[in-house]
């Protein structure tokens, strides 16, 4: 690298800064960091790949664990919530048919959103640390969850879709599982016009985030 580096600095007759390291570069091979590095799917918190996981634990045996912290939630508001009747089908297609008379909750999002349409019928979220499950075909604009087991629920209580609340947590790499995908794709296809609140920043992130217009929150 640092051979191509000289070349490509001489052929150009200026001073160049290189760089060949993603996340999982950035993690196990210093030697391509060069002048910076970039950090895509590790500044998420989330492991480019089991590889890499397993190759940093393996690269630190005796030297302390490591580990990413994921940093995102993504949580919905409930409009609505309506008791259903047992034989009761939700949502379109009728591929999910009530067992028992239940509550069910509407979300204020759906595939038009980024939350996955192959996320039906078997994807949850978390209401007040309960797993509430998603019930029927999730739609352009809502998602259907079961709250019979949780007290209280009513228009506004906020459902995490991903991340943790009560002890119970719902990861990316679980999410992109029921979707048949990667964790990748998971916070990447949030919609731009969802707003982002950056939450517990250090001061000097706080500060650029105020500057650039993001809305930050303790």
């Amino acid at each position: 690298l640092k051979r191509y580096h000289v070349d490509l600095q001489e052929a150009s007759g200026r001073a160049l800064e290189f760089h060949c390291a993603n996340s999982a570069a950035t993690l196990l091979k210093p030697k391509t960091h060069g002048a910076f590095v970039r950090c895509g799917i590790a500044t998420y918190g989330l492991w480019p790949s089991r590889e890499t996981l397993l190759s940093v634990r393996d690269m630190r045996a005796g030297k302390g664990s490591f580990e990413l912290d994921p940093v995102m939630t993504w949580k919905a508001k409930v409009t609505q919530v309506k008791k259903v009747r047992s034989g009761s089908f939700i949502s379109y297609g009728r591929t999910y048919r009530a067992t028992a008379d239940s509550e069910i909750a509407v979300l204020g999002l759906g595939y038009a959103d980024g939350y996955d349409r192959l996320l039906s019928n078997c994807a949850h979220g978390i209401l007040r640390g309960i797993r509430v499950p998603v019930r029927g075909r999730i739609c352009m604009n809502m998602t259907m969850v079961d709250v019979t087991d949780v007290e209280g629920c009513e228009r506004g209580s906020e459902v995490t879709l991903l991340g943790s609340d009560g002890g119970e947590e719902v990861s990316a790499d679980q999410i992109a599982a029921w979707a048949g995908t990667i964790n990748y794709e998971i916070p990447t296809r949030i919609a731009a016009d969802i707003p982002r609140i950056a939450v517990n920043c250090p001061p000097l992130i706080r500060e650029t985030l105020e500057k650039h217009g993001v809305p930050v929150s303790d």
